[in-house]
C-alpha cells in the first residue's frame, strides 16, 4: 500500500499517475489508522516549516498544513499532485505547495525544515539510506523526521512478502523489518528510539482493485499465499473464506519519529 511513492520514475510515477484518481478517493490513505499516530509522533506547530516526502494525494501533508506555518508535498506523479492542489483549493488551505521531485534527490538546501514526514511510501524507495540522508540533510538541527511504513514481520518472510507486493505493484522495492531500518537509521545519523506497529487489515479485493491488478494477477497473488506454511499465513495475517478463497491479510504499519541533534 501507499501513501506514495518512489523514485524511479519509469514505474513509480507511471503506476500512480494511472490510478491517482483511486487513491484520491481512498479512505485507507486519506483516514488510515496510521495517520493520527503520525500527527501525534510528529507534534507539529505553528513554527514548523515542514516537508512531506512522496505525499501522493496530499493526505498528510493536509493533514499537517493546519498545525504549521508552511506545508510543502513532494511527489514525483503529477496526477497524484493535482489532486492534492485541487483539495487544499476546495478547503481554503493556502500554507500548502505541492512540487515534483524525488524521495532520494531532495530539491531543498540544507538545513530548510524542522518536520520531514514520509507515509505509506519508503517501501518504494529505491535507495532508502539515500532517503534517510536527505532528510537528515534538509532538518534543522532539533529537527524531527516521522515516518510510517509497512514493515515484514521477519526477516525470513521478507523475499516472500516482496515478491508477493511487487507481483500487484511493480513500483514496489522492499518491505523490511524494523531491524533493518533501524539499521539504516542510524546510519544516516539518527538515534532509534523505538517504534509503535499500526495493524491495517487490508481486504483482498480491494487491494488489488486499487493497483489495477489484472484478473491473472489477481489469481498469482492467491497462488503466492497458498506457497506459505500455515504458520507463516499466520504471519501475515492471512484471511480465507469457507471455500479457501484469499479474503484479505495484515500489514503491520511502523510509525518512528527520529530526531537530528
Amino acid at each position: 500500500m501507499s501513501d506514495r511513492i518512489s523514485s524511479a520514475p519509469t514505474d513509480s510515477a507511471q503506476q500512480f499517475n494511472a490510478h491517482a484518481d483511486k487513491y484520491a478517493a481512498s479512505e485507507v490513505h486519506r483516514f488510515g489508522a496510521s495517520l493520527p499516530v503520525l500527527l501525534d509522533f510528529a507534534a507539529p506547530t505553528l513554527d514548523d516549516v515542514a516537508l512531506d516526502v512522496a505525499t501522493g494525494t496530499g493526505n498528510t501533508a493536509l493533514a499537517l498544513a493546519p498545525h504549521v506555518a508552511q506545508m510543502t508535498g513532494l511527489d514525483l506523479a503529477e496526477g497524484m499532485l493535482a489532486h492534492a492542489r485541487d483539495r487544499a483549493a476546495r478547503e481554503g488551505i493556502a500554507n500548502a505547495d505541492f512540487i515534483v521531485g524525488s524521495a532520494e534527490s531532495i530539491p531543498f538546501p540544507d538545513a530548510a525544515f524542522t518536520l520531514v514526514t514520509s507515509r505509506h511510501a519508503p517501501h518504494h524507495f529505491r535507495d532508502l539510506g539515500r532517503f534517510l540522508a536527505e532528510a537528515f540533510r534538509v532538518l534543522k538541527p532539533g529537527g524531527r523526521l516521522v515516518i510510517a511504513d509497512q514493515i515484514s514481520p521477519t526477516a525470513h518472510l521478507q523475499p516472500w512478502i516482496d515478491a508477493y507486493q511487487r507481483r500487484r505493484d511493480p513500483s514496489h522495492d522492499q518491505q523490511r523489518t524494523v531491524q533493518a531500518w533501524r539499521e539504516l537509521a542510524e546510519r544516516a545519523g539518527f538515534p532509534w528510539a523505538g517504534e509503535t506497529l499500526v495493524p491495517y487489515r487490508l481486504d483482498f479485493a480491494w487491494w488489488t482493485a486499487q493497483s489495477g491488478s489484472t484478473p491473472e494477477t489477481v489469481q498469482a497473488l492467491r497462488d503466492l499465499v497458498a506457497t506459505l506454511t500455515p504458520d507463516e499465513q499466520a504471519a501475515i495475517g492471512a484471511e480465507f473464506d469457507a471455500e479457501g478463497q484469499l479474503t484479505a491479510h495484515v500489514d503491520q504499519m511502523m510509525v518512528v519519529r527520529l530526531e537530528k541533534a
